[in-house]
């Protein structure tokens, strides 16, 4: 695996851990499907550049990528609202740990059923590690079983089933788009759908009322997380499996609660340093196979 683009995905990941506690900031602003519309709509016209620098073609190849980059602008759709709920009504502490612990072992789960995909002991302790590092953040043995089952909870778990699935569609489209073009119709997509649930909506122009925070929140969560952060996950997908480069997000949790502490002031404990050592550790343990047979290609 290149260093420097081992390196890009570390910093695309960290750049997610950042935006949880940046996405609370606005979360109960304005209802969620008209947060994320325009989370959607900033994302989309940002990519744009992208692909006139890169001079990145745009053009559908098959009848299988048009439906590809449907599916996937619905069911990135889905995580978004999933994701905005979660935030509004649930922990997002526990929230963070709960998607990005989850996402890795779901994805695996899945390409093992459907791709039949064999996992060997060493991912298999590799995702062990991910999953007691997040519980070890998440101070599990503080947490009654009702606490888990908050509503706000419950949407934080379905983000992490279905961020497997986007994984798996953005894999699919690797070998026939660019993830930047797949990206920009995704993001298209996803404008589109939303735009027909918030149109009519009160509050939908109100946003322009609201003060700088607000707009340096949409510009990170757009430019910085998903523009930069989740096009190159998707490109991570399209070059690792999918598998391979979820267990990368095992980095977010320790980078999510860093930056709680600084934007929330929230108090960093030592089970989160610890949670995150155990983090790191599975994703070299997942990806260690792989690197072994990168290294035998001259």
């Amino acid at each position: 695996m290149n260093i420097k683009f081992l390196l890009l995905l570390i910093l695309a990941m960290v750049s997610w851990g950042i935006s949880w506690p940046i996405a609370k900031v606005i979360a109960g602003m304005v209802p969620v499907p008209v947060l994320v519309f325009w989370r959607f709509l900033f994302t989309f016209l940002s990519i744009i550049p992208l692909l006139l620098v890169m001079r990145i073609t745009i053009r559908l190849k098959t009848g299988k990528d048009y439906w590809n980059v449907l599916i996937g602008g619905i069911i990135y759709t889905l995580y978004n609202q999933f994701f905005f709920l979660g935030l509004k009504n649930g922990l997002p502490g526990a929230g963070g740990v709960l998607v990005t612990t989850l996402n890795p072992i779901v994805t695996f789960f899945i390409v093992f059923l459907i791709q039949k995909k064999s996992i060997s002991k060493r991912q298999v302790l590799g995702l062990f590690f991910g999953f007691i590092g997040g519980l070890v953040i998440l101070q599990v043995w503080k947490i009654s079983l009702d606490y888990l089952l908050l509503s706000g909870n419950l949407f934080f778990l379905l983000c992490s089933f279905v961020w497997a699935t986007l994984s798996l569609n953005s894999q699919k489209t690797g070998k026939s788009m660019s993830p930047i073009t797949y990206s920009f119709y995704v993001y298209g997509i996803g404008s589109i759908l939303e735009l027909l649930f918030c149109w009519n909506d009160p509050s939908f122009c109100k946003v322009w009322e609201f003060g700088p925070s607000f707009w340096f929140a949409i510009f990170y969560l757009t430019v910085i997380s998903t523009t930069f952060g989740t096009t190159v996950y998707f490109y991570a997908a399209t070059r690792l499996g999918s598998e391979i480069a979820s267990s990368f997000i095992f980095i977010v949790p320790l980078s999510a609660y860093l930056s709680s502490f600084l934007i929330l002031d929230e108090v960093i404990q030592v089970p989160v340093i610890i949670g995150g050592g155990l983090a790191v550790l599975a994703v070299y343990l997942i990806n260690s196979k792989h690197k072994k047979k990168e290294e035998i290609i001259p």
